[in-house]
Formats: structure tokens, C-alpha cells, sequence
């Protein structure tokens, strides 16, 4: 019996919402820093917590997304770090009602968001009960899909 087996991986990218933060903060805890020594010494203090909260959010911000499919088993694990792993999210390939090319939509479904933020990806929808899970496959995982769905 022949397994059929993909694992990719998809970095996640900032987007430009995120960025613009970052540089706003990091620009605040220099004017801050700069306000500190020539103006008001006590301006350090809102300086280092300003960095504080800026070193853990945009820490926050580096993770990338691990599909594998396994024999029809699809799981979404997120890898925060390059340390820490979390499976997000499990489902099997029988649960999956359509397989789309872009972000689908449809009422009362829970929308689920694993792709790498980048602008032009190139996006697939997986529908299933009760989720619309939003994933950049690789392209193993699109001809297998296309066995199974038509107008892939």
C-alpha cells in the first residue's frame, strides 16, 4: 500500500497594519528615550515600558504555519519561534464538503486564517461543517486534491 505524505511550511509576513505599528512604536521609544535625557528624566520610565511591550508583540510576530497530510489526515500546526509547536487546527479529508481556489465565504461558518499574509499568495479554502479554513497549499497537495475535486 502506498502512502501519500506532504509536510510544507508557510512563514508568516507582517502586514503593512503591523509594520506601521512597529515603526510607531520604535520611533515613540526614541523620541521618549531622546525626551529623557534633555528634557524630563522621568520619560525613561515610559520609554522601557514602551520597548517592553514593543520586544514581546513584535516577538509575537514570528511564527509560520506547518501543514502535513498524512493518508487523507490534514493537520495545521502553528510553530512559534522555531521553539514552541501548537496544532491548530485537525481534520480529515472525508469532512471536507469543497476545496476552492480563494477566500470563500458563507454565513454562520467559523472563518479559520492559516496563510502567510503576503499579498498575491496564492490562497485555497477548505469548507467543511462548520469551518472555512484558509490555506496556501503546496503543489503535491493540489494534485491530490484535484483526484478528488473538480475545477482545481
Amino acid at each position: 500500500m502506498k502512502d501519500v505524505v506532504f509536510e510544507w511550511y508557510i512563514p508568516y509576513i507582517p502586514g503593512k497594519k503591523q509594520l506601521l505599528l512597529k515603526a510607531v512604536v520604535t520611533s515613540a521609544v526614541l523620541v521618549f528615550l531622546f525626551d529623557a535625557f534633555v528634557f524630563a528624566p522621568g520619560m525613561i520610565y515610559l520609554a522601557l515600558a514602551l520597548a517592553v511591550f514593543g520586544f514581546f508583540l513584535f516577538r509575537s510576530w514570528k511564527f509560520e504555519y506547518e501543514y502535513v497530510y498524512v493518508n487523507g489526515d490534514f493537520t495545521i500546526s502553528k510553530i512559534i519561534r522555531k521553539s514552541k509547536r501548537k496544532d491548530v487546527y485537525q481534520t480529515d479529508r472525508l469532512r471536507f464538503d469543497d476545496f476552492v481556489k480563494g477566500r470563500a465565504t458563507a454565513p454562520g461558518k467559523t472563518v479559520k486564517d492559516f496563510t502567510s499574509n503576503r499579498m498575491n499568495a496564492l490562497v485555497y479554502t477548505i469548507k467543511t461543517a462548520e469551518h472555512l479554513v484558509y490555506i496556501e497549499p503546496s503543489e503535491d497537495f493540489l494534485d491530490e486534491m484535484r483526484k478528488y475535486y473538480r475545477g482545481l
